[in-house]
């Protein structure tokens, strides 16, 4: 059961609920709504929920930069912070903090936002890896939280 308002359901990652001048829920700081018991605005455990962005990774290439640079441009809201170091002659590393509502879903595990663990992505010569490090490719998904 979705807010509606002025015929447009609202949603956790784009409005802002405000109560006696209190933020309730916000795309920065999100937080659950409910009627009564029934719960209508917040993010629901990814059930359902969006791909914003899929790639890999892979030994001694540029997929991680060019990854970097669409999340950059396309996806910032879905991080706190990130931050990148490249070579040249060295791994390159992105550490990136998610906010809740998002995950990155990898081969090498899912990493859910919380508005505080760092996570890694790595991509060098010979490995890549997502909090981790190990020879071969790494799928990864951003993932966004459709909410209730």
């Amino acid at each position: 059961m979705p807010i509606s308002f002025n015929g447009t359901t609202l949603n956790w990652h784009t409005h802002t609920i405000v109560f006696n001048g209190t933020t309730v829920s916000s795309p920065n700081a999100v937080g659950l709504v409910k009627f009564g018991t029934t719960d209508v605005f917040g993010i629901s455990n990814f059930s359902p929920k969006t791909d914003l962005l899929n790639f890999s990774l892979a030994p001694d290439s540029s997929l991680l930069e060019n990854a970097v640079s669409t999340i950059r441009s396309s996806h910032l809201a879905a991080f706190v912070s990130q931050s990148y170091t490249q070579g040249p002659g060295q791994d390159t590393t992105w550490t990136y903090v998610l906010r809740k509502g998002y995950r990155m879903v990898t081969s090498d595990g899912t990493f859910t936002g919380n508005d505080s663990t760092s996570h890694h992505l790595y991509e060098g010569h010979s490995v890549t890896g997502a909090d981790t490090s190990h020879n071969g490719g790494t799928s990864c998904s951003l993932q966004r939280d459709n909410g209730i």
